[in-house]
């Protein structure tokens, strides 16, 4: 078996969920290495910068590095075959994501569609959504952002948190100004722009925080969300997918607001 070849990837980090880089800044990839020659490097860099704390540099295997080379994609087919659409289906195409993303969002659609047998998806890498597929379809692409950030508390203190819909005020600090009620399992929130609703579905088992968020202005957010645990703490994942009628200008301001609260959500938890 070949050997794993691993990147360093890192350098001056936006935050410190170190998930975007600095304004201006391009991160760094160097590489590839063996497992012991990447650490002795990333030694070497990490001891260098060892004095601003918003520069970091991890290890990254190479396929994770290789960037956003992965794609979900599939509908609801015409039989168990898999290799026809339903009639007036079209078929479905996400990303590009990093693999871990990927992962993480065909784990959401599965989840989402796992009473009907006839709905499937896969993760493919260096998928081409303009290029002709096994399965023979019109491609639909969607705008996606997957963001993360670690947690230093435990998945069922992380869970029990968001579940409390009370809670999002304090840290989607944004998008929901309060919470005022529950109606046809909906929550009714406050936003900046006017009433809103927040609807969970949420499965604390499987790690499922999916969610569903209606703006004021009736902008609609499906947002499929994981919790992952970690040695000592979690990872909260959520991926957002662009609705239609929004500009990419705005989408990217939407981006930047959800680092900001993923933050927020960060220090709230481990306050507690």
């Amino acid at each position: 078996m070949a050997e794993q070849r691993y990147y360093v990837v890192g350098g001056e980090y936006a935050d410190t969920s170190f998930t975007n880089p600095a304004p201006g800044i391009e991160l760094e990839k160097h590489g590839p290495f063996s497992e012991a020659q990447a650490r002795i490097f990333w030694q070497g860099v990490t001891g260098r910068s060892v004095d601003n704390a918003m520069v970091r540099y991890f290890l990254k295997p190479v396929d994770e590095a290789a960037g956003k080379a992965y794609w979900v994609v599939g509908g609801e087919y015409a039989d168990s075959h898999f290799s026809r659409l339903a009639p007036a289906r079209e078929l479905e195409v996400f990303g590009p994501f990093e693999e871990r993303e990927a992962l993480g969002f065909w784990r959401g659609l599965t989840a989402k569609s796992a009473d009907d047998a006839l709905v499937r998806y896969e993760i493919r890498k260096d998928y081409t959504p303009a290029a002709k597929v096994a399965i023979s379809a019109p491609s639909l692409r969607v705008r996606t952002k997957t963001k993360s950030v670690a947690i230093a508390a435990l998945p069922a203190k992380v869970f029990a948190y968001l579940a409390d819909a009370h809670n999002w005020s304090h840290w989607a600090i944004h998008n929901i100004e309060a919470v005022t009620s529950q109606t046809n399992g909906s929550w009714v929130v406050q936003t900046p722009r006017g009433r809103g609703s927040l609807k969970f579905r949420f499965d604390e088992r499987a790690g499922i925080l999916d969610h569903d968020f209606t703006d004021a202005d009736g902008t609609a957010w499906t947002v499929p969300s994981r919790l992952i645990p970690t040695s000592g703490g979690s990872i909260v994942i959520m991926t957002f997918l662009k609705p239609l009628p929004m500009s990419e200008s705005d989408f990217a301001t939407a981006m930047a607001q959800v680092d900001e609260e993923l933050v927020t959500l960060r220090q709230e938890i481990e306050a507690k």
